[in-house]
């Protein structure tokens, strides 16, 4: 069960993530076709003719894409004013200039921070995750552009995806009781107080030929799963006479923590099902099983088979260790890319919806084709650029070569850069270029080291929520030794933890967001393969990461 339940909490944060990915695409889309960023500033000093005139522009460049985007269950894009004004509500356009009401707490803590919000959110009809980016021109908050993919996103990848039965529970108490009056997009669950998003239901009955009336439980099992919806912690739950395992997600809204609802997956388990109806057998069975292990025990040496079974379990260890820190690699690796692509593609995206909407408004100026191909060209190229970086980083093999460490601590920078930036976190460059170093080393095991080091900075400068974060990397030489410095203010460690966190599977982060393997990795990596020390420390503002190699070395091992 509980690897059920580890599994699909994995799925909704991979989803959640998908739209995390797609929501910056758009929001880079939508800035740099309507450049807000420009035409924000002093909006209030603007007549009304002015406002609606630039209300207008900035419906017409963004009304193409939104049509598209309504495939991806893409509820709504809304642009908001500093001071809590709705500039444009792309699903109701003519209700505007109004300000917002009080409970709008993701807009409050994205102005209170500069920094881009999400969550699981109820709000009538645009109830689902919401993105949140603040609009910003020369360190002066304009406004913020959210935008809502409705729970349906969530239900549709998972039954899309994985061929499960999943279905979304709200909390009824979170809605506006006038729009539900009027409201024919949700009606009532099993239990009082929920609600059921009737367009999902139609979707489980399209793809399964099943009604969620027929899916439902007796009473005692349903109650059993809606007071595992209530809570905070996913659990999954078999259910005998359907022979199916649920698995409930709580939905909460990660700025107010409020319990907003549920998701509920449903999958086959019949040999769950199968367990439980021949127990006794399985029992006697295992009985039979372990006396014959223990004859065998006295007939041979015990102390010898546990020793080698003691081995062959820490090598089995070491192996999945070594597996699980791969994937993680991969999926650091992955994010970096992405990071890395968004901004070429939103500018292709760009360049061709202006030349769309330019088209289909008879407004299209043929002079300009040319140019706007270039800028097509150019950034293709630049994604071109990108695959090449790494795809030579992914290839690097286990051979020592003469490696310049400048020169690779310059490409571990290029990797990380826009994944930084994102987070509009500065990247400080301390690495003495006026002195080469040249070290015989596995280069891919120290980038990948370097990288790690400092997306951990990264990610403690998010989950900290510093304003402005940054991160400096030092490379000096001192007293015949390299040393590689990561440093931060991302506010350090923690000194009872401090002694823990190069152990396998110790994680400082939430416990489905981190492997705790990073560090313990890369303390092997350099310790065992490169021959060197990785040393931490907390400085004034963060923590300090040291790695040091031998210069002296001829050779470092591999």
């Amino acid at each position: 069960m509980y690897e059920k339940t580890f599994n699909y909490t994995k799925v909704y944060k991979i989803i959640y993530e998908q739209h995390q990915e797609l929501a910056n695409i758009i929001f880079s889309g939508i800035l740099n076709n309507t450049n807000l960023d420009k035409k924000l500033d002093n909006i209030q000093e603007k007549s009304k003719e002015e406002k609606d005139h630039l209300r207008k522009l900035v419906f017409i460049e963004t009304l193409g894409r939104f049509k598209t985007l309504k495939q991806k269950h893409v509820s709504n894009i809304e642009f908001m004013l500093k001071n809590g004004t709705m500039f444009l509500d792309m699903k109701n356009p003519l209700n505007n200039d109004y300000k917002i009401s009080e409970n709008r707490i993701l807009f409050k803590k994205l102005k209170d921070t500069n920094l881009p919000q999400s969550t699981f959110e109820i709000r009538d009809n645009c109830s689902g995750l919401k993105f949140a980016f603040p609009i910003i021109e020369e360190n002066k908050f304009l406004g913020a552009i959210i935008i809502t993919f409705n729970e349906q996103a969530i239900s549709s990848l998972l039954m899309n995806q994985y061929d499960v039965i999943a279905n979304i529970i709200l909390r009824e108490e979170f809605f506006d009781k006038e729009f539900l009056k009027g409201s024919k997009l949700y009606k009532n669950a099993h239990k009082k107080g929920f609600l059921h998003n009737t367009l999902i239901l139609k979707e489980i009955k399209h793809k399964f030929s099943k009604n969620v009336d027929v899916l439902k439980p007796e009473d005692k099992i349903t109650n059993i799963l809606y007071s595992i919806g209530g809570k905070e912690i996913p659990k999954s739950y078999y259910i005998e006479d359907k022979k199916t395992i649920a698995t409930i997600i709580p939905l909460i809204n990660s700025i107010t923590n409020e319990n907003q609802g549920f998701i509920s997956i449903l999958t086959k388990g019949s040999t769950i099902g199968l367990f439980n109806d021949n127990y006794e057998a399985f029992s006697t069975l295992f009985i039979l099983f372990y006396l014959a292990l223990v004859l065998l025990f006295y007939q041979q040496k015990v102390t010898n088979i546990l020793d080698k079974e003691k081995l062959r379990e820490m090598m089995q260890k070491d192996k999945q260790i070594l597996e699980q820190a791969k994937l993680a690699q991969m999926g650091e690796m992955l994010g970096n890319i992405a990071h890395q692509w968004r901004q070429p593609l939103s500018a292709i995206s760009t360049v061709a919806s202006g030349l769309k909407i330019n088209y289909e408004y008879n407004i299209l100026d043929t002079k300009d084709i040319p140019k706007q191909m270039d800028l097509i060209v150019e950034n293709t190229k630049h994604l071109s650029k990108t695959i090449d970086i790494f795809r030579d980083f992914i290839k690097e093999g286990k051979a020592l070569k003469n490696i310049n460490i400048q020169e690779k601590l310059d490409e571990c920078i290029n990797i990380v850069s826009a994944t930084i930036s994102s987070h509009h976190i500065k990247l400080i460059n301390e690495i003495d270029y006026d002195n080469p170093v040249t070290l015989k080393m596995i280069s891919g095991e120290l980038s990948q080291v370097v990288i790690n080091l400092i997306n951990n900075s990264k990610d403690a400068i998010v989950q900290n929520k510093i304003k402005k974060g940054w991160i400096k990397i030092i490379q000096k030489t001192e007293a015949e030794q390299l040393l590689i410095i990561i440093e931060d203010n991302g506010g350090g460690i923690s000194s009872d933890i401090m002694a823990k966190i190069f152990d396998p599977y110790f994680t400082t982060k939430h416990q489905y967001q981190g492997t705790g393997l990073g560090l313990y990795m890369s303390k092997t990596m350099i310790e065992k393969h490169l021959n060197g020390k990785l040393e931490v420390k907390n400085g004034k503002e963060g923590a300090i990461f040291t790695i040091r190699l031998k210069l002296s070395s001829s050779a470092i091992k591999s």
